[in-house]
């Protein structure tokens, strides 16, 4: 009788690993299909990844699976959404981001419409039959004994896939976990709204018109600009251009997108960091002196600096559904037409911040031209020479230099100013460390330069030349929320003049 119930429990393991490996085969592929890969070793670790990340779903369905009433309900709906979502990455080339949810959520039952085809009906379809033959196949052939072993097995295995560093944060992007963690960070971004401090007192704004642009940058260091003197011609655009100021020696303490965002948009700095995560930005200042103040994201929001992409009047996502796990093309270009449309409303005073994706790993999914070759032809860094790994960087910053010379094409007839602050620098194999997973001295020096039209110059003659003195300083990033206040003659109590490169 014990022999009879211990193969019982191990046609019930074999059961749930078989369902595993199909739904990795029908659904998680489709998350690793358009990953670079260069030779045999590349393709055996891109299998390997896809055999982990397709694993970490066997301690889910082995505990949804204990009870087959449990079961009926949750795997055909994890099933359905996977086929749903398959369709997105494969035609569409997006997939379950936070942004994306907010997207959704936006919008009425008619916006879904549009997404109605054939090859959504075959993805859906599949993920219909395979679901509704595991549940018939768990009904009627499949019963579980040792249901406390299973459950403390299961919960065991799923500590091991969420609860170990890096493998948890490629699984909680990937089917099916990602449903979940994904949903937990929209809902997490959503309850923090509306709980910084707000700022009082006297504001005002001494200027009628005037557009202010601020371009937060990603990953790109200071020393690979032409402006800066780097041996490449990286920034052909912006250095023949006699109205920019670049600012060579600015430090930034925080390697991470996360961390210095909030370091850059509000008060924050070496004094009182804890400002980042209690106070507002400086996009309510604005607001609170009637500027029309808008948020255009090329980037996926995260939870640190959420709050005030939702301080905005508007909020655009030009990349929704794009996260690190793709390697298709992801390109800042996708802003331009909401720029545009943002500049054309009838308001003088604007206030315009764009997140950009910039110079971020995978950098080939950020150009569109390979000028500086050959290029990178495998994510893997051991499988690239360090020639290919500075050629794809490089090829992003000339691709940054082409956007943000029509960022200043739109505003040349304009009263208008626009700083651009990238978050943090790049490790391109200094000390035999690359991107920005560990510290590096390279990663504290970011890029940033300053661009001013003739009407502002002719309003503001006396900023200008105080800018073009402070461009040597070594200033912290911390500078922004002071200097765009100053730049768009807004004064305030919160508002420190000696930390404004205005001054």
């Amino acid at each position: 009788m014990k022999g009879i119930f211990l193969n019982r429990d191990i046609k019930y393991a074999l059961f749930i690993l078989s369902l595993t490996i199909g739904y990795g085969l029908l659904f998680v592929i489709w998350e690793f299909l358009d990953i670079p890969c260069s030779g045999f070793i590349d393709f055996l670790i891109l299998v390997l990844q896809w055999g982990i990340i397709t694993l970490a779903s066997f301690p889910l369905f082995l505990l949804l699976g204990i009870n087959r009433y449990v079961f009926s309900v949750s795997f055909p709906v994890i099933v359905l959404l996977s086929g749903v979502f398959a369709y997105f990455r494969y035609s569409l080339h997006i997939t379950l981001t936070p942004m994306l949810i907010d997207l959704i959520a936006v919008n009425d039952a008619g916006f879904g419409i549009g997404f109605m085809n054939l090859k959504l009906f075959l993805f859906v379809l599949i993920a219909l039959l395979y679901s509704l033959f595991a549940v018939y196949w768990r009904f009627s052939k499949i019963q579980v004994n040792r249901w406390e072993l299973f459950v403390v097995s299961s919960l065991c295995l799923l500590f091991v896939f969420h609860g170990v560093g890096k493998l948890s944060g490629s699984i909680s992007q990937r089917m099916p976990a990602s449903f979940f963690y994904v949903l937990k960070d929209y809902m997490l971004q959503r309850r923090t709204q509306g709980t910084r401090i707000d700022f009082k007192g006297d504001i005002h704004c001494n200027v009628d018109t005037l557009t202010a642009i601020v371009v937060l940058g990603e990953s790109l260091r200071a020393d690979h600009l032409q402006l800066n003197g780097y041996r490449r011609n990286t920034t052909p655009l912006l250095a023949s251009d006699v109205r920019i100021c670049s600012f060579p020696n600015v430090y930034t303490k925080e390697v991470f997108t996360h961390t210095s965002l909030p370091v850059i948009l509000t008060r924050a700095d070496s004094i009182d960091d804890k400002r980042a995560q209690t106070e507002q930005s400086f996009i309510s200042l604005f607001k609170k002196v009637g500027f029309r103040t808008s948020w255009l994201a090329s980037q996926e929001p995260v939870n640190t600096y959420s709050d005030f992409m939702h301080e905005a009047d508007t909020l655009i996502y030009a990349n929704e559904g794009k996260n690190v796990y793709m390697f298709d093309k992801w390109l800042d270009g996708a802003l331009l037409p909401f720029y545009q449309k943002e500049l054309e409303y009838s308001n003088p005073r604007k206030l315009i911040v764009l997140h950009t994706i910039g110079s971020h790993w995978w950098y080939n999914s950020h150009f569109e031209k390979e000028v500086f070759s050959p290029v990178l032809r495998s994510k893997n860094i051991s499988s690239s020479t360090q020639e290919a790994i500075v050629n794809s960087y490089d090829n992003t910053i000339l691709y940054t230099d082409c956007f943000l010379h029509q960022l200043i094409e739109e505003l040349r007839d304009e009263v208008a100013i626009l700083i651009y602050l990238s978050d943090h620098g790049e490790s391109l194999g200094e000390n035999e460390k690359y991107l920005h997973a560990e510290d590096n001295e390279p990663l504290h020096y970011p890029a940033a330069f300053v661009w001013y039209s003739v009407k502002y110059e002719n309003l503001f003659p006396q900023k200008i030349e105080a800018m073009k003195r402070n461009a040597v300083k070594h200033v912290t990033t911390s500078f922004m929320f002071h200097s765009i206040l100053d730049a768009s003659s807004i004064t305030s109590a919160y508002l420190d003049e000696e930390q404004s490169i205005f001054k």
